[in-house]
């Protein structure tokens, strides 16, 4: 299982990729960018991963697919927790005037004798 995921040589300037054996936790390299032929040859170099965990990036989902079509692409706990989040403050904000009514009707109702 590789993991593959990006991360900056410098923050807003320069990014590569970091690949991961996900079971040992053991870096198995650094690629200099975050470019789909440069994952594609590295892939193409190193067949064999027969699962690979990556977020969403478009990048690497077109590597995966040309260079280890075989491979079940599956995306991490991290980037899932992550959409997750998003997902759940997005569906908020959007019915924050429902939730809010719904609130205030719920504090407007009298409590009954004894609760």
């Amino acid at each position: 299982m590789l993991g593959v995921d990006d991360f900056a040589f410098r923050k807003g300037k320069r990014y590569g990729t970091l690949l991961v054996d996900v079971e040992s936790g053991r870096v198995v390299d650094v690629l200099p960018d975050r470019e789909s032929g440069t994952i594609a040859a590295w892939l193409t170099a190193h067949p064999g991963a027969e699962i690979i965990c990556r977020d969403r990036a478009t990048a690497y989902s077109k590597a995966i697919k040309e260079a280890a079509p075989d491979a079940l692409e599956v995306a991490d706990r991290w980037h899932l927790l992550q959409n997750l989040g998003a997902a759940v403050e997005k569906t908020c904000h959007q019915h924050r005037s429902c939730l809010r009514k719904h609130a205030e009707e719920e504090t407007a109702v009298p409590l009954a004798a004894g609760e």
